[in-house]
């Protein structure tokens, strides 16, 4: 809804002035979705980093030839495009499990979570407490709200995403985290999908791996097949499956992203920040 201006009459009916009825309240609630807005964007920037630091290269590195199923290692990790990098450290943060027990996140929290502004530790504690990184079939959408239905559970979300459903039709497998920004859900880091009509047996393979592990945990062990899928259905369609194999760029003229190199971050405008563009496949962020 466009607002009226200062002096034009309220939208609410009642005859009086914009300005003398719901102006002041209108401007604190864009205040306060501004803060939580800031709040979500410095906690990913933070735990982004986090996961990224030295010290857990030893764990990060397996991680790596597990989550892209050999097509990156830790000798090529540095030729991860930036967006690839993004969801790779989303699901190392939140659904990569430690040696001691622990997720990545849970260490961040209990290391930096106490010295934290309200805002951010609230969003901390509910996205610790989030789902894992999951598929969701796009429904349809109005604007930047996105109908979805994820594909293990079957329960249905309205999703905010500010860049809308980009380029992903009706029916595409939207792949992601979904967390809560103060009064709606969002993805955590910019989402990829896999068409319709690489589907195949997507759904087999997640009731088998359901069936073979089949408590409530299972997910969060099990996502990385929704990854595993997309790389060999782009393989199969005869694409480069991911950006280091991408023909169009020579093995000298891949921009290498230094390890430790501050991350692609999904900003206010879900536009990446800090980290130059490279050329990305069909299995393209939305």
């Amino acid at each position: 809804m466009e607002k009226p201006g200062r002096n034009d009459p309220c939208y609410c009916g009642s005859g009086k002035k914009y300005k003398q009825c719901h102006m002041a309240a209108d401007l604190a609630a864009e205040q306060e979705q501004r803060t939580w807005a800031d709040a979500a964007r410095a906690l990913r920037v933070d735990l982004l980093e986090f996961a990224e630091s030295e010290r857990f290269d030893e764990t990060a590195d397996a991680a790596a030839a597990h989550y892209w199923n050999d097509y990156y290692n830790a000798e090529t990790l540095p030729l991860m495009s930036a967006s690839e990098a993004e969801r790779y450290l989303d699901w190392l943060a939140f659904d990569h499990v430690l040696p001691s027990g622990e997720r990545l996140v849970e260490l961040y929290r209990a290391e930096q979570g106490a010295g934290m502004p309200a805002p951010r530790r609230e969003l901390l504690d509910r996205w610790v407490a989030a789902g894992p990184m999951s598929g969701y079939e796009l429904l349809g959408y109005e604007r930047q709200t996105l109908r979805l239905r994820e594909m293990a559970s079957g329960g249905e979300f309205d999703v905010f995403e500010p860049a809308g459903h980009g380029d992903a039709p009706l029916g595409a497998i939207i792949l992601g985290r979904l967390v809560p920004v103060h009064d709606h859900l969002e993805f955590f880091s910019l989402p990829a999908y896999i068409p319709p009509d690489e589907m195949a047996d997507l759904a087999d393979k997640l009731s088998a791996a359901q069936a073979a592990d089949g408590d409530a945990g299972f997910l969060r062990r099990h996502n990385v097949l929704f990854i595993h899928h997309a790389l060999e259905q782009a393989k199969l369609a005869g694409r480069p499956p991911v950006a280091r194999l991408d023909p169009r760029h020579s093995p000298d003229g891949v921009q290498r992203r230094a390890r430790h190199e501050r991350v692609r971050v999904k900003g206010p405008n879900s536009r990446a920040e800090t980290v130059p563009h490279m050329a990305q496949t069909r299995r393209k962020a939305i």
